[in-house]
């Protein structure tokens, strides 16, 4: 007599009380610092415009804007790399808490600044603060959540990326033709919340059945590549850290530049109103996105799932730019140029904490995801050089920076496959 099979229990069912409550705690958190990062995406044009004025704007413009989001990066990667190794000694939780605070102050602080030279130096350190919450969060949901639920996790966090945009779009919707000064100050109140709602968290069982060995280990960024498959990892992580984040930021970054320019003669509110519009639309491609790559990843492997999207993303992104630019084309291509291009982020919440033990997982994935931005940091500045050698053009620029995409192609080789295996202790 044969047995009858036992019934496939849905993932989502298989996570008790305190998973869902991390995994929703960490989702909030991550919705808010992209909501965060997005503000100064819709507020760069007219900020600029008012400091430097209108006929200086459209000469350096888009140069200084690429200056400003280049040392932003620059503080997201320290942020990755200096509170990844703070959340490895002395605790995920703590940490998250610390960072979210920091990102929240500078958020606000960048309403006072009165120069562009300002706003870079707040800039900076707002990175640092989203940088560290990214490297405490990913090691964080990765300890707590079963093996075979990460996949659904790291595709329900990265709804962040297409939420937290749309969050921030629809605050400058709602105050368009108001001065830009509003929409950094609404970036500081969700922020705040997310601090009560993480002191309810504890630190992972992983984390602290490793914790002396851990907060004794006050050089891991030597021990990570000291070690032949820890290096050969961290190496790997960061050049595709450095390919996604380029193709992610690359789209979103230039879009408000993109509208203005496919609606050259719109007063102001108009413009405002449609930058919106299309982050509406750029963003429900990104929500299917992420929750299509993970799904990808468990059906054909993580390297395969990441050679597909690198091919398509530049594909989109070219077909998407050709020709002059209309607003009506840019609404219908923006989705698909996100579905590959920020969909695929959705693979480093998933992949990056396989790469390394517990110990090293939090320095490891802040390495990776964040530090990676260091070498990305240059290429707003030089696509904004682009744009300016081009009359003021930044489909230009927008369609040669997705050429970035060919060195994650050529690194996927040397990535190891971790379909089907559980976390590294």
């Amino acid at each position: 007599m044969s047995l009858a099979p036992t019934p496939r229990v849905p993932i989502f069912r298989q996570l008790n009380g305190y998973q869902w409550l991390v995994l929703g705690v960490a989702w909030l958190g991550w919705v808010f610092d992209i909501a965060d990062t997005a503000l100064f995406t819709f507020a760069k044009v007219p900020m600029l415009t008012e400091m430097l004025g209108p006929e200086k704007y459209a000469q350096v413009g888009a140069a200084i804007e690429g200056q400003i989001q280049m040392t932003f990066l620059v503080g997201w990667a320290i942020g990755g790399l200096v509170f990844g190794i703070a959340a490895d000694k002395y605790g995920r939780t703590r940490v998250l808490i610390l960072t979210i605070l920091l990102y929240c102050l500078f958020t606000g602080l960048t309403a006072l600044c009165q120069t562009w030279e300002q706003v870079t130096v707040v800039r900076f350190l707002t990175g640092l603060g989203i940088g560290g919450e990214w490297a405490a969060g990913a090691a964080l949901v990765a300890e707590v959540m079963p093996d075979r639920a990460r996949p659904f996790a790291a595709a329900l966090l990265q709804t962040a990326a297409a939420i937290g945009p749309v969050l921030a779009g629809t605050a400058n919707l709602a105050l368009a033709g108001q001065s830009w000064k509003w929409l950094f100050l609404v970036g500081v109140a969700p922020a705040l919340l997310t601090v009560v709602i993480r002191s309810k968290v504890r630190e992972p069982e992983r984390w602290q059945s490793k914790g002396v060995e851990v907060r004794k280990a006050t050089e891991t960024v030597r021990e990570l590549f000291r070690q032949t498959p820890w290096r050969r990892h961290a190496i790997v992580a960061m050049i595709l850290g450095v390919v996604g984040i380029a193709g992610a930021g690359n789209v979103a970054f230039w879009l408000p530049n993109l509208v203005k320019e496919s609606l050259p003669n719109a007063e102001k509110a108009v413009v405002d109103a449609s930058v919106s519009y299309a982050t509406y639309t750029l963003h429900l491609g990104t929500l299917l996105g992420v929750f299509a790559f993970p799904l990808l990843c468990q059906r054909i492997g993580r390297k395969a799932s990441f050679a597909l999207f690198f091919v398509l993303s530049p594909l989109a992104t070219v077909l998407a730019l050709q020709g002059s630019l209309d607003y009506t084309k840019l609404l219908w291509m923006a989705p698909i140029m996100a579905f590959f291009a920020i969909g695929l982020s959705a693979g480093y919440g998933l992949y990056f904490p396989e790469l390394f033990p517990t110990r090293l997982r939090a320095t490891g994935c802040g390495l990776a995801y964040n530090t990676a931005r260091i070498f990305y940091a240059p290429i707003p500045w030089l696509t904004g050089l682009v744009i300016g050698a081009s009359k003021g053009s930044p489909s230009h620029g927008v369609a040669l920076a997705a050429m970035v995409y060919i060195v994650g192609i050529l690194a996927l080789p040397f990535a190891p496959e971790t379909k089907g295996k559980p976390l590294p202790d």
